[in-house]
């Protein structure tokens, strides 16, 4: 875990304190050094207890009578547990020592807003061939667009990137194609990956205002050791459906005071083909992601971060598509410093300033149909500068005071040039130079109220001030609105409240009540001649919609005993001013069915169901699994909402021994047939699909890899899918890592 204040929060409202307990205090080390740590996470795994370390490294946490496993965790260091029995008022001291992270981990997914805070690990046994998207796809709620094999676009309950707040290591950051061919999460690879967090609807508005939630990536960060050392790691891998080749490495340094992280991977596919043999033209892609971190170490309580995240894919095909891109190219940098303990009430401070830019090229060089029977290009690009001061406060004991004031500037460009036969080139602005300045202020507070009652709430404010820069584009957009400059100032306030109660050791439920808000996007705003292929139509912006907003309404269940949870959640939104597509009266272009514009289409309303259970049989037998489930409506217009996901569920069965593990693993939906007349959707048929992929340790420092996906051979799509292409068939795959234990016998 990434955030000591994210965890000092999940302590609170997981606490679960009775009658009978005792005491376990003591103080985390530094196995190194020997020196005191502050900041460390410490956890009773079962109980959902726990307490962070002061400036001495002293910890106390009060725990009901039982055995229990206390876990440390921080950032940069391996966890340390240990084995714990506490009696009635028994005083248990204990003394943990925490090694300098390893250069290999997990992914964790913590999961906000629908666990009352708790992080739920999902144990995802990854292959070196997992993808970011593969990640997020595991987590209920959590669904992706595809419009091709590369770069699928999130979407939580149902609503996409636009109702989202993404970030990678907090730094905001925007797409730069008007067709959604590169979501942000495509910027990151899965081994760069320390974390994803994940937010459902406003009850996650650190990062800004939001109906639909947020996705949080965080990348790996150096770490310090005693004694200066260097370790590496490589890995390689191959795909028999897609002739994917994927390679990887990461190297690190490690001092008493500074630490050095470089890591990077390199993709590239051929079209893939489905169950029949049948190749799906246009979904190859090519794939270089690097990343540099370095860390210093200013004195015990503040160090110094710099990050460089770069990414850069070439002759990506979407089959989905009229158009594939030539290139796509990201760059991003940040500076923070970050201090803890600065007093008994200041847990914990961080600023940072950061920038990125992206630039994205869609270009139909390769394709033998055009799209209006004429090649064109589409280039665009973002850029984006801020920085945020994020304080965590302990006013008094038993709460804790959460502040973020936080400030961007974003810049989107995108145009389009075709070119007729035996005509001059044509012009058209898509994307006018829209500049957006945000300020804003985020407020979390929460308090334990009894020994089993917990209270949260937190308020954001946004400030927006929108222009339109390129005088093409202003012209092109006053065609249709009698706006002069169409500038506007927009203020959005979101907040939650939620209120959890321990009915037992093992049952704790809580009720949440959230308002979101959001700014229209800048192509639902200001886009012009955007078409979509999944209806057919060119798509307009609208300056004049108002902000879409929701009331959200959710009660959560978690029941836990040793080695095994489950979690069920109930959620409704009720959304008003909802941005939708309509069309406009007219006749067919020939190459498009007409134009739609972005308008308030009144009233909308999501419901659903999210289940998700873990158990463990023994020490090497694990089951996991989850149900997710939703209906949405555009009320107003007795219409469903679009690219709403069908009914879907997963499971896996992982055995895990000594020197290798083996996993087995199924997942399926229901068919969809509740889908939206006026965004012309289709029924998707139901599907299953088996997975089989393992692991063993040949020797110290060597590992392979070996897996089947799509073991029966299944021919299916799924519902968010666009243009209905059918996923690979059954695949091989093989792998093999390589560390610095290789030679070090």
């Amino acid at each position: 875990m990434n955030s000591i204040s994210r965890f000092i929060i999940l302590c609170l409202v997981g606490g679960n304190l009775v009658a009978q307990s005792g005491y376990v205090q003591g103080i985390v080390l530094d196995g190194g050094t020997g020196r005191p740590l502050t900041g460390v996470n410490v956890m009773i795994q079962s109980a959902d207890l726990g307490d962070a370390t002061d400036l001495e490294g002293h910890f106390s946490i009060e725990v009901p009578i039982g055995e229990y496993s206390l876990s440390a965790s921080m950032m940069g260091y391996e966890v340390a547990t240990l084995e714990i029995s506490i009696s009635q008022d028994q005083v248990l001291a204990v003394q943990l020592s925490m090694t300098p992270g390893s250069l290999e981990s997990k992914q964790m997914i913590l999961v906000i807003g629908d666990r009352f805070d708790n992080p739920m690990i999902n144990h995802l046994q990854q292959t070196n061939l997992s993808t970011t998207e593969s990640l997020m796809s595991r987590i209920e709620g959590v669904s992706l667009v595809t419009r091709g094999s590369y770069a699928q676009d999130p979407s939580i309950r149902g609503m996409s990137a636009d109702r989202m707040n993404i970030t990678i290591n907090g730094m905001k950051s925007f797409g730069a194609c008007t067709d959604r061919m590169d979501p942000v999460t495509a910027y990151v690879e899965a081994e760069a990956l320390e974390s994803i967090q994940v937010g459902k609807g406003a009850l996650s508005v650190a990062s800004g205002s939001t109906i639909g939630g947020s996705l949080q990536l965080t990348t790996r960060q150096p770490g310090y050791a005693e004694l200066s050392k260097s370790s590496w790691q490589a890995k390689g891998g191959w795909n028999s459906r897609s002739q994917e080749k994927k390679i990887s490495f990461s190297w690190d340094r490690k001092t008493q005071d500074s630490g050095l992280l470089l890591n990077g991977a390199y993709r590239k596919a051929a079209d893939y083909t489905t169950a029949t043999n049948q190749t799906v033209r246009f979904s190859g892609f090519e794939k270089l992601n690097l990343n540099l971190a370095y860390k210093k170490r200013l004195n015990d309580r503040s160090q110094l971060l710099l990050e460089l995240l770069t990414d850069d894919a070439y002759d990506i095909g979407y089959a989905a598509l009229p158009m594939d891109v030539g290139y796509a190219r990201m760059r991003m940098a940040g500076v923070s410093l970050k201090a803890v303990g600065l007093s008994q009430r200041v847990l914990k401070t961080e600023w940072k300033l950061f920038g990125n830019l992206i630039d994205h090229w869609m270009d139909d060089s390769q394709r033998d149909i055009l799209f209006m029977n004429m090649r064109m290009d589409m280039p665009g690009f973002t850029r984006t500068v801020g920085g945020y001061l994020n304080i965590l406060l302990s006013p008094r004991k038993g709460s804790l005071l959460n502040l973020r004031t936080d400030a961007y500037w974003s810049s989107s460009y995108a145009e389009m040039v075709m070119y007729p036969v035996n005509s001059s080139p044509m012009h058209m602005v898509t994307w006018p130079g829209v500049q957006r300045w945000n300020m804003g202020q985020f407020m979390e507070y929460q308090k334990q109220l009894s020994p089993k009652i917990n209270g949260h709430v937190s308020l954001r404010y946004d400030l927006f001030n929108s222009q339109v820069m390129d005088e093409m584009g202003k012209q092109e957009l006053q065609i249709f609105y009698e706006l002069d400059d169409l500038k506007r100032i927009d203020h959005l306030l979101s907040g939650n409240a939620r209120l959890s109660y321990a009915i037992s050791s093992q049952l704790e439920t809580a009720l949440s009540l959230a308002r979101g808000s959001r700014l229209a996007s800048v192509s639902e705003a200001y886009g012009y001649y955007l078409y979509n292929p999944e209806d057919g139509y060119l798509h307009l912006g609208n300056p004049n919609l108002p902000n879409e907003t929701s009331i959200q309404l959710e009660w959560q269940n978690s029941w836990m005993r040793r080695g095994s949870r489950v979690d069920v959640n109930l959620y409704v939104y009720e959304l008003s001013h909802y941005i939708f597509s309509d069309i406009i009266p007219g006749e067919s272009l020939g190459y498009a069915f007409g134009w739609k514009q972005y308008v308030d289409a009144g009233n909308a309303s999501i419901q659903g169901l999210e289940v998700s259970s873990i158990h463990e049989v023994n020490s090497r037998l694990r089951v996991q699994g989850g149900l997710s489930y939703e209906e949405a409506r555009l009320t107003d217009r007795k219409d469903n909402l679009p690219q709403i996901p069908p009914l879907t569920g997963h499971g896996s069965l992982t055995f895990q021994a000594r020197s290798f593990w083996l996993q087995g693993e199924v997942k399926g939906s229901a068919g969809q047939y509740r889908v939206s007349e006026a965004a012309g959707e289709n029924p998707t048929p139901a599907f299953w699909v088996m997975n089989l992929k393992g692991e063993i340790d040949l020797w110290a420092g060597m590992g392979l890899n070996l897996g089947v996906r799509n073991l029966t051979n299944q021919l299916y799509y799924e519902h968010l899918d666009w243009g209905d292409i059918y996923r690979p068939g059954r695949s091989y795959y093989i792998a093999i890592a390589l560390d610095d234990g290789l030679f070090n016998q």
